[in-house]
């Protein structure tokens, strides 16, 4: 099936887009090998916003990517990428680069599942043979923990609100008293969450994994991925955000919410950056340097690897497009059903079935996780997110969620951080994938009424994607 992505300039346009207009635009607009679709099927879902105004958020904009049959069939771009101080905005394309947030996680486990697969790293062996240091749980210190454990959020180490360092500071100081050792915080203690046994999602693990990737490369976290994954695929993307210099944001687009400040909501207020603004840090720690700057700063010559690998955001930091993450999807399947014969593999058919087979799944009876994510224990609307994890893969059945009416079962991941929700699925079976990055939000998503786990924008911007896949 053939493609065309069809361009969209907004400049001229008032940018304050609303979730139903956005729908609009993608059920009537989209065109597919020339051809307008059919969109009754999309004017039942846009009246149902309509009719619930609650579940309608202002959006800055959106990337869609979808794959059909194992190949890129749709993609296309809303919204604005920037906006300068005298309101002018940058129409978003479908090829700048954004800031996925957790999406991340499982682009780090397909370079991590390299060196698995090479030989360089056992997945139940004790971290602390790469590490360099001893790394074990105080509260549990006969229980080793393993990169299984870590990619699987199962290893028992906590976030407690604080997993990143900045250049100059050392990563052991988490894991052993020191001042980011918060007495412990960033162990597991209650007497069933030893490590293997308990699930709770924690970016911290991340930072632990890129740290093994350092330590058995010697390189630096970042100048691996594109060296052994980037590059060969001819993915121009990176987790360091300085690999794309450029005066006039071509590449890059900027993440947004409506506030007053900070990190805060307000609907009334002004769109503010929130980060890849006109100024920037290339990692945590780093000074702000304009777009125009070399990705290779002097200050980082003399980084040792393994010493603080949070440095670039390994939970979290890669830019990429929604086009790039559908082309990863594609190599994945492809590889997954071995057509791909006439080239190097990035990983064999066998590691891709470990990454998605299941490490953890919620019992019921045993509570054996925190199904909610990022969200509080007392969030019972985020109950269910997470019900299946990988190797740094979220599963899950859509028909669990109400979304499809028969079993599907998906695999990928989630995203949110600095405005941006971010989605990647994918279905080995039927060949499909979905990429969806929304890059701000005009008011707090968490406040809206859910019909899903997830957030509803998110759930409803799914349900559109999938209806779109139905007619491809």
């Amino acid at each position: 099936m053939g493609l065309d992505i069809l361009p969209v300039d907004y400049s001229g346009v008032e940018m304050k887009i609303r979730l139903m207009a956005l729908l609009i635009l993608l059920g009537y607009s989209a065109i597919i090998t020339g051809k307008t679709m059919n969109t009754d099927g999309f004017k039942s879902e846009i009246a149902q916003l309509i009719d619930n105004k609650k579940s309608v958020t202002e959006l800055s904009g959106i990337q869609i990517a979808l794959v059909k049959n194992g190949k890129l069939s749709f993609a296309h771009a809303a919204g604005f990428a920037h906006l300068s101080e005298q309101g002018e905005k940058t129409a978003l394309t479908t090829l700048h680069k954004i800031r996925i947030a957790s999406i991340s996680k499982f682009v780090l486990s397909l370079g991590f599942m390299r060196l698995v697969e090479q030989g360089k790293i056992n997945l139940d062996s004790d971290v602390s043979e790469y590490l360099g240091f001893n790394l074990r749980n105080p509260n549990f210190p006969e229980s080793k923990i393993t990169a299984r454990q870590l990619l699987s959020h199962t290893s028992s180490i906590r976030d407690a609100g604080h997993y990143f360092l900045a250049y100059g500071e050392d990563f052991r100081d988490f894991f052993r008293p020191s001042i980011h050792y918060q007495e412990g915080a960033h162990f597991a203690s209650d007497a069933n969450q030893q490590p293997g046994d308990y699930f709770t999602y924690a970016n911290l693990n991340f930072g632990i994994l890129a740290g093994i990737i350092e330590s058995v490369t010697k390189q630096r976290f970042d100048r691996y991925m594109e060296q052994s994954l980037f590059k060969p695929l001819g993915l121009d993307i990176s987790f360091n955000s300085c690999r794309f210099a450029n005066t006039n944001h071509q590449k890059v687009a900027t993440l947004y919410r409506r506030g007053m400040g900070g990190e805060t909501w307000a609907p009334e207020g002004p769109w503010l950056a929130q980060v890849d603004d006109s100024l920037r840090t290339c990692y945590y720690g780093g000074k702000k340097v304009s777009f125009d700057s070399s990705h290779e700063l002097p200050e980082l010559d003399q980084y040792i690897p393994g010493s603080n690998p949070t440095l670039f955001s390994p939970q979290g930091g890669l830019r990429a497009s929604a086009l790039d993450l559908a082309k990863l999807v594609e190599i994945l399947l492809d590889e997954a059903d071995n057509k791909n014969k006439n080239s190097d593999k990035i990983l064999s058919q066998a590691v891709i079935q470990q990454i998605l087979t299941p490490v953890w799944q919620y019992d019921e009876r045993k509570k054996n996780g925190h199904s909610g994510g990022e969200a509080a224990v007392t969030d019972l609307s985020s109950q269910g997110l997470k019900k299946a994890y990988g190797l740094s893969t979220h599963i899950i059945n859509l028909k669990d969620w109400g979304l499809t009416e028969q079993d599907s079962q998906w695999y990928g991941h989630m995203g949110a951080a600095y405005g941006l929700l971010g989605q990647l699925w994918f279905n080995p079976e039927t060949k499909e994938a979905v990429v969806i990055l929304l890059t701000g939000m005009g008011d707090n998503p968490e406040l809206i009424a859910k019909t899903t786990p997830m957030d509803e924008v998110e759930s409803q911007v799914l349900r559109i994607a999938l209806s779109i896949l139905e007619q491809l």
